[in-house]
This record gives structure tokens, sequence and C-alpha cells, in this order.
């Protein structure tokens, strides 16, 4: 395909870009029956021109002509995507909602479905993706630098021909090819980042060069991309909430009573602790692209591809608790009650000596001491870690007179993890606090402490806990895929698809725990703890905690969460003592090493039809999955080295038929139909968790045990889950660059995977027999749904203005869980009933802006205590802005979350706030040379 890209010295008015961009792209997607192939007819000319208008222009085409029901992002201009990350732009297609990592757009649902149910794909496979955590089906958009992709598409309805695996949709990101630009052309951009919770400023540069032959026969593109960022979190968590009462039976906690005033607070809840967060970490991303396209002859198309990324970082997390569990020995007061909510609580040092000081009286040789606060505690988590993805294709098509046979072989591989994590405690016993006090009153938390923790040293006195380890998770895919394509003369049946894949899948885990050997022989290795009687209080074996406080102030005043500042948690003073008292050594830790591997075949037929004003397709995919796992058995009291693979493996297959019909009713108005039956693999965490379990009381007294353990495993036997899909849609065209639409969809999921309890005979070594687990699994038979209706608008002015709009409803749920007695209708994590994006911009020859606004509703984070966690309704504004001094020179800006929200959080009812976070508004300045 040739293209021809218009560069007059000035640029063309806006009516003529309308009806020029109109005609240009119409005239490429003018076969209705199949607009996606379009980019292998070499006898189209394509006329690019830049800008906003073109971009919305550009997407609105390519969902009018679709076939199926599908949203498009396109990009500005070369290595312009609208947004800074991926992720973002695709918040503003209806019916998306996406996960944040440090502001950043991380993961992406659809319709009201998980992210794990949502397939992304690079030029239509899979892109390997990893991190330091567990597992995920999800890709992580963090890794992807958005100026190397050229296009997405967004799937909403199912095709034969796409991979399976995405019930709520399936994301396409496309690069570019050297043929579709111009000989010895490309981008140069340098861009600077502003943070007002850093208050830094960090830079990010782009290039990407592309060259092809005279005789357009043969062409190569090269790109690279770096960014540096640091990235600060504030945030502040109550976790776990839990029911206080006398007289319920079951409660976790008794009654709370405020010994300032006597009052007995029962059946209640109240959080388990109140956490101060600051998570930092330094970011630095690399992007690498290379692409080759050879025409060997007029009917032969050659492609090689490669697109990799790497992203690293190091990581300072810092964190206050008050924690309940300090009741013992000092009273509560200030306690304040909303109903049946404690929104405020503290407690105070009632002065007393202890003589047995929480096991302690070994060190104090039975002397009573004043045993204090053990809260507030000052927890320090360091990571270094780096997540790389590298993906490798080849491509082969041949061009016959009425068909056309493909050939694509390729490997997606990721790798990422840390190279050490640490996390360390101490706490305020004997220190300097005297009282604490929280509240959450207003719906932001407010603390009251007796000493400035920002400035006194003084306030932990007794070092608590410690571990170090270090983690390793891969993540590749190997591919084979051969597709054949038939134009058809039948008349109804316009062409014909078919074709095969096999995809080996393989994912591995792998944990090593850092031990530090003190020399002596009959206390093992020192992680933070000791056995028996040294425990890790013991002075002999541990720094002082005063020792282990920095000078450096954490400082949390941006954002208006509530957070305080505080003295920080001194790791090199820490890891200075470990090196010169201690002999470090790394240990395996089997019960986090596993390996999982699914071999996939699949087949699929699909053909397209049209007879006058209905078009659509037809199809059928039978998909098979072959899954083994390795893990080994995490049991309680047991040595690692006492352990043995735990192998398991299932298989099974499934028929996924698809129907897609657009019906041009009148010029500007196309209906809608689609139905489906797609299906998504069972979560990585339910397949290879490890097998854990323990006897049910004191392993060094067996012969006391009575009763059964308790445990949790994995059940690879857990089949794919499906849905049953429709969709119904009418989308109004009534102006160039203008439509307004509504769908109306519904998914009913079947196979869910579910909680079980069974009852099973494992060995242990600390009895003389099996002992009886009762066994916490997941099986297959849930049920979910979700059904709503996506509204979109999209208005283009002659005079340069346009306003593009969406909304969408969507109401989920899954099996009710039942709490004392209470039915809680369930909803699927990550759904929010209501959602609207607004976005106006403005351009003329030299300059454009435009102002989005994304607003999402409540939104299902999962279940706690038998009840909905959610995040709070949140709403953010980001502005981009652009000027051309010459055709060949721009700069840009844009400023993400203007108004610098908050993002909160809460279970069940409004004033049982969980977290609040806040990770800063971000300006952009940048400067791009385009040639």
């Amino acid at each position: 395909m040739r293209e021809i890209r218009l560069q007059p010295t000035r640029k063309p008015s806006l009516v003529f870009k309308a009806s020029l961009i109109s005609c240009a792209i119409w005239g490429a997607l003018a076969n209705p029956a199949y607009a996606e192939n379009v980019e292998q007819d070499d006898q189209i000319e394509v006329i690019q021109v830049r800008g906003i208008y073109s971009s919305t222009a550009k997407n609105l085409l390519l969902k009018r002509t679709s076939n199926s029901v599908v949203d498009a992002i396109t990009a500005e201009d070369v290595g312009k995507f609208p947004d800074k990350n991926v992720a973002d732009s695709l918040q503003r297609v209806s019916g998306v909602l996406i996960d944040r990592d440090g502001g950043e757009g991380s993961r992406v649902s659809i319709r009201g479905t998980s992210p794990d149910w949502t397939l992304t794909q690079l030029n239509g496979n899979y892109i390997a993706s990893s991190g330091s955590g567990s597992p995920e089906r999800s890709f992580n958009y963090a890794l992807l630098p958005s100026n190397m992709i050229s296009s997405v598409e967004v799937y909403k309805s199912a095709e034969a021909r796409i991979d399976e695996g995405g019930i709520g949709g399936t994301v396409i990101l496309h690069t570019r090819k050297p043929l579709e630009m111009d000989a010895n052309s490309g981008v140069l951009s340098a861009e600077a980042t502003y943070a007002d919770v850093t208050e830094k400023t960090e830079p990010q540069f782009n290039a990407l060069y592309a060259w092809k032959n005279e005789q357009e026969t043969f062409g190569v593109l090269a790109g690279y991309t770096r960014q540096d960022r640091t990235v600060n979190t504030i945030r502040n968590d109550a976790s776990h909430w839990r029911f206080h009462s006398d007289t319920v039976e079951g409660a976790e906690r008794p009654a709370l009573v405020d010994q300032a005033t006597g009052e007995v607070y029962n059946n209640v809840w109240a959080p388990r602790a109140m956490h101060v967060n600051n998570n930092l970490q330094n970011r630095t991303r690399d992007g690498y692209q290379f692409a080759a396209q050879w025409l060997p002859t007029e009917n032969l198309e050659l492609n090689l591809n490669y697109f990799g990324s790497k992203l690293g970082y190091d990581e300072s997390g810092q964190s206050i608790t008050f924690a309940e569990w300090n009741d013992n020995h000092n009273p509560y007061y200030g306690i304040v009650l909303d109903g049946d909510t404690v929104v405020a609580y503290g407690n105070a040092d009632n002065g007393l000596l202890n003589d047995n000081n929480w096991g302690d009286s070994d060190v104090n040789n039975g002397v009573p001491v004043r045993r204090g606060l053990l809260s507030p505690q000052l927890t320090g988590r360091e990571k270094e870690g780096e997540s790389t993805s590298n993906t490798y294709d080849f491509e082969a098509i041949y061009q016959g007179d009425s068909y056309s046979l493909a050939l694509k072989l390729g490997r997606t591989e990721a790798e990422g993890g840390t190279g050490r994590e640490t996390y360390a405690n101490i706490d305020a016993r004997q220190g300097s606090v005297n009282s604490w006090h929280w509240s959450i009153e207003d719906g932001k938390p407010n603390y009251d402490v007796s000493t400035d923790l920002a400035k006194d040293k003084q306030a932990y006195q007794y070092y608590d806990w410690f571990s170090s380890y270090s983690s390793e998770n891969l993540d590749s895919e190997n591919y084979a895929q051969v597709d054949y394509e038939l134009e058809l003369d039948s008349g109804f049946f316009t062409t014909l698809y078919a074709g095969v894949k096999f995809r080996d899948h393989e994912i591995e885990g792998l944990r090593n725990e850092f031990r530090w050997d003190d020399g002596i022989a009959d206390n093992g290795g020192y992680r933070g703890w000791l056995p028996g009687d040294w425990w890790f209080h013991n002075p002999d074996y541990h720094p002082d905690a005063a020792d282990l406080v920095s000078d450096h102030v954490v400082d949390n005043g941006a954002g208006n969460t509530g957070a305080f500042n505080f003295l920080a948690f001194d790791f090199a003073a820490l890891d200075s003592y470990l090196r010169k008292n201690f002999t470090q050594t790394v240990v395996p830790t089997l019960s986090g090493t596993y390996r999982l591997e699914e071999q996939i075949w699949s087949a699929y037929a699909q053909s397209n039809f049209q007879w006058e004003d209905l078009r659509g397709n037809i199809g059928v995919r039978y998909v098979n999955t072959d899954l083994s796992t390795i893990t080994y058995d995490d049991i309680v009291g047991q040595n690692d080295d006492d352990l043995t693979p735990n192998t398991r493996s299932s298989d099974n297959g499934e028929f996924l038929p698809s129907l897609n019909i657009a019906w041009d009713a009148t010029e500007d108005l196309v209906v809608r139909f689609a139905a489906a039956r797609t299906m998504a693999r069972v979560s990585y965490s339910d397949l290879s968790q490890a097998e854990s379990y323990g006897p049910p009381v004191n392993i060094n007294n067996p012969d006391s045990w009575t009763g059964r353990g308790t445990g949790t495993s994995a059940n690879t036997g857990l089949e794919s889950m499906l849905s049953d899909q429709f969709d119904l849609g009418f989308e109004w065209y009534y102006s160039d660059g203008s439509a307004l639409g509504a769908t109306l969809f519904t998914k009913d999921i079947s196979n869910l995977p579910i909680s079980s309890v069974e009852i099973v005979e494992r060995e242990h070594s600390c009895c003389n027999g099996p002992i009886e687990v009762e066994m916490n699994t997941k099986v297959g038979g849930g049920e979910a749904s979700s059904d709503g209706i996506e509204l979109f608008f999209q208005h283009s002015f002659e005079s340069g203005f346009g306003i593009l709009g969406n909304y969408t409803f969507t109401e989920t749920s899954t099996s009710s869980v039942s709490t004392n007695g209470v039915e809680t209708k369930a909803e699927i994590p990550g759904t929010a009933k209501h959602q609207y994006n607004l976005s106006a911009y403005f351009e003329n020859d030299d300059f454009s802006v435009r102002a989005s606004y994304n607003w999402k509703d409540d939104r299902a984070n999962g279940i706690h205590q038998g009840y909905n966690l959610y995040t709070k309704d949140y709403g953010q504004v980001d502005i981009n802005a652009g000027y051309n001094f010459t055709d060949s020179i721009s700069i840009t800006a844009a400023v993400v979350n203007l108004t610098k929200e908050v993002e909160e959080g809460y279970w069940k009812q409004e004033n049982r706030f969980t977290y609040n976070s806040y990770s800063g508004r971000r300006f952009y300045l940048g400067m791009n040379y385009i040639f």
C-alpha cells in the first residue's frame, strides 16, 4: 500500500480536512464486508492529515465500517498518541475502566468484567508481561510506550478469527510498518515531566526512523523511547474491619470500652489498624522497536517485527501503623460512633509495670518494666525490581488471484521480579509516645500523636520483625499460525476465512529467602525472629531501634489526604548492621516455586456475507487447552527440603460460535446485532497456587492433636469460564466526523470459580499416620452476569471545535454471599454502575487543545467479610495542547489530574473508610521534530 502524505506550506482548511479525511478513509475501508484487510490492497492510496480531527474521524469511520462492535483509537501523528499512556486513552472508550498504578493506567476492564477477562494483543498476538507479584492474565499497560503505537482496536463482540480469552473484550495494539511511511521519515521528540508530589522535573526521549527503497518493495523501521519518572503515592489505609461484641457468638473481638467515659460499645465495627503510607518508586521505562518489510514479488509479502520494553524500578515504602491490637493493658479513649461504625479511636499508656513483657521476661531478668504502647509502629519496605517484555514475529503472506495464504511464527517472553525485597518494623514499646488518636469522621483521616514523629527518634524503642527475599517471574509463549482467505462469488457469502493456531504458553515463579547466619549453631538462620526463648526482642540479636530511624523526613503534604510527615526507616543502617554481624545465605523457597504450561490448539472458520444493505460475519472457533502445573506444598512445621514436586494436569475443549450483523438501514443509520459464546481462562493463582496445610494444634505436642487441620489448594481441573453474550446497537452518522448511538449488551457468565471446603487426608511428619484437613479450594459452577447500555456522541464543527462524549450503565452480579444470614449481592470486581467521558477540543492551522473529563461511579473491588469493597466515585480532568511552529516542528503541553483528585475507598457503607490515595498532578512540556 502506498501512502501519500500531504505537507502543504499551510495546513488545509478544516472544511477541506473533513471531506478529505472522510473520502480517504472511506475509500480505504470501502469494502464493508471486511474492512480490516484493506491494508493488503496495494491499489488504495491513503491521504494522511494530522490532528485531533483526523484522529477522531478515523476512529469514527473505523467503527462505522466494521462488521463487528468495535471502537478504535488512532495516533494523531507519528509518535503522538492521544494520551501519555495507552490505558488512559482506552478509558475514554465507552464501557472501559482502568486500574491505576502510581497515577498511570495499568489494567483494563471492559463492560463490567475483571481485568483478567480482557485479552490484550500486539499485532494480533499475545504479548507477555510480568511483574514482581503473583502472575496475572491481564496485561500491564505501564510497560507499554504509547508513542510506539499507531492505533488500537477494542473488540466488544467476538469474531471466530480473533483469539479467544476475552470475555470482556479484546484489545489489539498495532505498530507501524515501514512501507506505510515515507522514505527517510520519522520523528524526534523530547519532553520534561513535573509532578507536584515529587517536585522533580524528569526527561523523556523518543526517536523513530523509517526507510524504504525507491521501488517501495523493501523497508525498515527502528524506534527507541526512554522515560525517567519518580512515582510517589501517598496513602492512608484502614485495614481489616472487624466486629466487636460481647453478646454475639463468633464475634472476632470483644466490645470496646472507653476508659475515659466508661461507655461500652457493643455490636460495633472498627478497623484493626490505621496506616499512613508513602511509597516512592524511581522508574525507568525503555521501549525498542524494529520492523522489516519486503515484497520480493507482486504476490509475496514478508514481515519481521521486534517489540521490546523494560521497566526498572527502585522502590522505598515507609508507613506508620496505629494498631487496635495495642489494647492489651492500655485504655481506649476518644471513641466516636456513627451508627454501628467506629469512626474515631485512641489509645493511651497507662504507665503500668509488667514482669512479662510479651514473652520478654528473660530480657528483663524478671524485673518489671513499663510496657508502654505497641503503636505507633514504623515499617520500612525496600525493593529493587525490573520487568522486561520482548516479542518477535515473522509473517509471510502470499496473495493469489482470489485467495491469500498467511503464515505467522513468533515468540513473546517477559521476565519480572526483584533482586531484593526487604521489610522491617520497629515499634513504640517503652518509647516516648504516651497517646495517639485517629478519626475518619469527615471522610478523611486525622491523627493526633503525643509527640512529633517528624522529629522524635525516641518514639521507637523496640526492634520488631524483619524479612528479606527475592523473586523471579517468567511468562513466555511460542506460537505458529496459518490463515487462509478465499474470495467467493456466491452472491451472499463474500469471503471465507479459515485457520489453525498452536500456542505453547509457560509461566514460572521462583522465590529466594535471604537468611543471615550469626555463627551460632543452635539457633539456625536469623531472619528477624529466633526460635524458643531467643525470640526477636533479644538485644544480642538486633540493633537498637532508635538507630534505625533516619534524619530524612517523609513528606506527605501533597494531595490533602490527611497523612502527616514522619521520620523514615533507615535501611542503610539496617544493612550495615546485618553485614557487620551476620553472613548472608540465599535459600530457595520451594513453596514459592511453581511452573504452569498451557498447550493450546485452535481452529476457526468464518465467512463474511453481504446482501443488499445487510452485512456481517458468522463463524465458529474450536479451542483445546492442555494444562499441566508443578508446585511444592507448603506444609506448616515441615522443612522445605522434605518436599517433592506436586504435578497436576487437565485437558478441555470448547466450541465458540459467533455472529455479527450490520444493517445499513439508511445512508446514515447503522443497526447492529451480535451474538457469541466467549471464554476466559481461570486465573493463574487458582491454577498454580501451592497447596498449604497444617495440623490442628501445636506440632511440638502431637499426642494432643484433635479435630482437623486447615489448608488451601489449587484446582487444575477448573474449566474455562464461558459467556453467552448479545449486543444490539443503533448508530446515526448524521454528518462528517459526527455521530451518536446506543448499544445494549448482556453477558451470562458460567463456570465461575467459587470457594469450597473439602475434607481430605494428608501426610504430616508431626503425627503417626495421615491427618484430616479442611481444604479450601476453588470449584467451578459459579455464575455471573453483566448487563448494560452504552451511549456515545461525537460532533465536529466547521469552526474547529469538537465535542465527544459517552456514558455507560452496567449492572453486574455474581453468586450471592451469605453473612450471618444476610444475603449480599456480590459484584464482579472492576465494575462501576455509571461512568461517562466528556472531551472538547479546538484546533486551527497552528494550535490545538483538548480537555477531557473521565468520571466513574463507585467501583467494586471484591469481597471482605461477606460484603463488597468499593472505590468511591472518581473524576479526573486532563488537558493536552500543541502549537505548530512549522510543518515539522511543534511543541506540546499537557496536564494530568488537573484538579488534584484523591482516590478513596470504603467497605459496605461510605462511613467505613478503607483507603485514600494520591499520586500527584503531572505537567508535561515537549518538542517534536517530524521529518
